[in-house]
Parts: C-alpha cells; sequence; structure tokens
C-alpha cells in the first residue's frame, strides 16, 4: 500500500513539474514577444496608423515588413536630413539667387558647385549607403510601383500629423484649420515624390548625388509653394 502511494505521489510530482516547465517556457517565449513589441512600439514609424494595416490571417503585408525595417527608417531619416540641409543652404540665398539656383540645377557642373558649397557630400554618400541598404536588406524591389508610391505617401501623411497642432478658426481671410490642411496635403504629397524621386536616382555616385540635389530642390520649391498659398489662403 505504502509502494502504490509512493509511485501515485511520484506521478503528481512529475505531472506537477512538467506543468510549471510549460508554464516556465511560456512565459519566457510572452517576455521575448513582448518586448520585441515594445521595441518595434518605439520605433517612428511603427507608431503611426499608417502602418498599421495587416492580412487576415494576423501576419505582416510587405509593405508592413519594410515599413517597420530599420533600413526604411535609415532611408527616410536620410532624406529628410538632406532636405533640411538643402533648405538651410537656400534659406542663406536671396531671392535672386535661388531663382538662379532653380534656373540652372539641372546643369551638372552648377550643381557640383552647389554640392561642394553646401557642403552636402556627406549627406548625398548617407542617402547612397541608406537606399542601397533598403535595396539589400528588405523586399522593396518586389513592391509594384503602386505599392512603393503608396509606401511613401502613408509615411509622409503619418509623419506630417505627428507634427500638427490644433487649430482655432480664423474669422478674418480664410478658415486656418482649413488652410493648414491644404497646405499639410501639398506638403505629403511633395514629400512622398521627393521619396520615390530618391529611388530612381541610379548610375555612378556623381550622377546619383546630381539626381538627388535635383529631386531635394523640387521638394524644396514645393515646400516654398505650399508656405506661400498657406499665407495667401489664411489672408496674409
Amino acid at each position: 500500500m505504502t509502494g502504490k502511494r509512493m509511485r501515485n505521489l511520484s506521478y503528481v510530482i512529475v505531472f506537477a513539474c512538467g506543468i510549471l516547465a510549460t508554464f516556465f517556457i511560456y512565459s519566457c517565449s510572452n517576455d521575448d514577444y513582448y518586448a520585441d513589441e515594445t521595441e518595434a512600439g518605439t520605433n517612428g514609424i511603427a507608431k503611426t496608423r499608417a502602418f498599421s494595416s495587416r492580412m487576415m490571417n494576423g501576419e505582416y503585408t510587405l509593405i508592413d515588413s519594410i515599413a517597420t525595417s530599420d533600413e526604411f527608417w535609415e532611408f527616410e531619416m536620410s532624406n529628410e536630413l538632406l532636405a533640411e540641409k538643402f533648405k538651410a543652404y537656400t534659406s542663406t540665398l536671396s531671392e535672386e539667387e535661388y531663382d538662379y539656383l532653380m534656373e540652372n540645377i539641372n546643369n551638372d557642373d552648377y550643381t557640383v558647385e552647389i554640392i561642394k558649397k553646401a557642403d552636402l557630400n556627406d549627406v548625398l554618400q548617407q542617402v547612397e549607403k541608406a537606399k542601397d541598404d533598403l535595396f539589400k536588406q528588405t523586399g522593396f524591389l518586389r513592391l509594384s510601383e503602386e505599392e512603393k508610391a503608396l509606401l511613401f505617401t502613408q509615411f509622409a501623411e503619418s509623419r506630417l500629423q505627428t507634427k500638427i497642432n490644433p487649430l482655432k478658426t480664423r474669422k478674418e481671410g480664410g478658415d486656418i484649420s482649413e488652410c493648414q490642411k491644404l497646405k499639410d496635403e501639398h506638403l505629403y504629397r511633395a514629400k512622398a515624390t521627393f521619396d520615390n524621386d530618391i529611388v530612381y536616382c541610379g548610375g555612378v555616385p556623381i550622377v546619383a548625388q546630381i539626381c538627388y540635389i535635383d529631386a531635394a530642390a523640387r521638394y524644396n520649391l514645393e515646400a516654398r509653394i505650399a508656405e506661400e498659398n498657406y499665407q495667401k489662403c489664411i489672408g496674409n
């Protein structure tokens, strides 16, 4: 009788140990999962509503996997840095000098001089590397033209939305909130076009760099037009 009880007790102990081991493994797996989710949540791209779409089976779509990748983030940040540095350079120009720049931006020799004057060589190399990594380390090249455009448009729109502040309605002139909306739409379309243009710049490094500057110049011009239209809209 005692032997039977001992065997029963042994079975209970073994069963309990099995349950505890299973629970421990499951807990560790969940910890890793939530750690990954938390890390993804800190990524500026992963937070945006534009990239929340999922397939019906709960898996990431190809666009999702690219949008939440480090390579896409680096690509976007490099592009934004180029745009900001180009904007900083143009802010030092008079209206006449700016007009001259835009008139001659397709002149390769002139563009090379702009790269030197604005000290853009390092950021252009960064853009090139980020684009190369995006192509090689993700499924970006498998996207259709429409999917690429959608990816850039959603990113531009979501980035812009994080910078929007609540606006009051203006009685004189245009409705500020409506004017801001029109400006924002202009800007995110211009940003998406800028990103898309960067993707299609190719050739040897110097040719690609000239192409990047051309894309940055057109984006800068569109941003200026958006601001001018906004000021007119609100009556300034």
